[in-house]
Formats: C-alpha cells, structure tokens, sequence
C-alpha cells in the first residue's frame, strides 16, 4: 500500500514539473527579462543564489530575483508581508545555482491563518518526493530550517510541496472579511550549503 501511495506521488510530481516546464517555457517567451540564461536552469526552474532570500512581500523585491517565478501553483496574489496559499496544497520551485553535489539547507519563513481558539495546523514539507517532516505551523512568521540530501537534490532542480492539514477561511470565524481558503503564508525562501 505504500509502494502504491508512493508511486502515485512520484506519477503526480512527474505530471506537475512536466505541467509547469511547459507553462513556464511559455512565460519566458513572452517575457523580454526571461531570456537571460543566467536566471532559468536547463529544467526551467529559476535560480537561486546560495545564502540570497527570495521575499514574497510586495515591498520587499530583491533585485534580479522575480519572487513570481518561484510559485509553482496554488498562490493567491501576493501581498506586503508575503503571499497565501490557495487552499491545501502549494508548490515552490528553484534550481540551485551552481550545485555540484552535496547537502543543501532550505530555510523557508512559513506561517498560517489560525483562528482565535484554534489549533495550530500540520504542514508536510517534500522536496522532489521525498518527505521533509510535518511541522505545526503558527500565527507568527518562523524560519524551518530543513535539510536536502543530493540523491533528493539530483541535478540541482528542486519542486517543494507544501500540503496544509487544515485550510482556513477568515470570514466564516468572523474574524476577517476574507472569504478565500487559506493554505500556507510564504514570506522567505533561501538556500545554503
């Protein structure tokens, strides 16, 4: 059964990097800045700098880096503090700039919708289909630090999930007129190592 489980994973992944190379190579045809080779990977995954955070804010852009190209799917329009997900289950996308080899450490500052007298969320982590660990997720921005073996990491493309236990709508507690549902709050994304 979990030979099973696990194969229809790795089917769904497979379907996802293959959905979003194509939407991306499209992008980038269309995108003047995109055709720069120093930006995108061979895979069409952006690159990422080691130890450069990518900010989701809208007042918090780096230069040279476009926080839009790392959300897979599943993301709401991003806002000043970062960007919501769409319901239970997100995917951010990166290559590795420069990897040959090795461990790579992600930190990613997460956080969550918890309505007053709620529990805190669990939130799987995966990297390329293998599991990172569940974390409980809270009101506050936290940085996870977690850790990519190579045989994870492969050739430096890297699709993390994020697949939230319980998605929230603001309005239904009266807390927010926000009728959307509510997945993961993504503020930062960074790599070293």
């Amino acid at each position: 059964m979990a030979a099973d489980s696990i194969s229809r994973l790795d089917r769904l992944q497979h379907l996802v990097e293959l959905v979003l190379g194509e939407l991306h190579v499209r992008r980038r045809e269309h995108d003047a800045t995109a055709h720069d080779p120093a930006r995108w990977s061979p895979g069409g995954f952006p690159l990422l700098p080691r130890n450069r955070p990518v900010q989701f804010g809208i007042d918090r852009e780096e230069e040279g880096l476009a926080p839009d190209d790392f959300l897979a799917s599943g993301w709401y329009a991003r806002e000043n503090w970062g960007v919501w997900g769409r319901d239970a289950v997100q995917a951010i996308r990166f290559s590795a700039a420069d990897y040959h080899g090795g461990y790579l450490d992600l930190q990613l500052t997460l956080r969550s919708f918890v309505p007053p007298g709620g529990s805190l969320p669990d939130v799987d982590i995966s990297a390329n289909g293998y599991f990172l660990g569940s974390h409980r997720i809270g009101n506050a921005a936290r940085v996870y630090r977690l850790r990519l073996p190579p045989s994870c990491v492969g050739d430096g493309d890297i699709l993390i999930q994020l697949r939230h236990d319980s998605p929230q709508i603001p309005a239904k507690g009266d807390v927010l007129r926000d009728n959307r549902i509510l997945g993961i709050g993504l503020v930062a994304l960074s790599v070293s190592g």
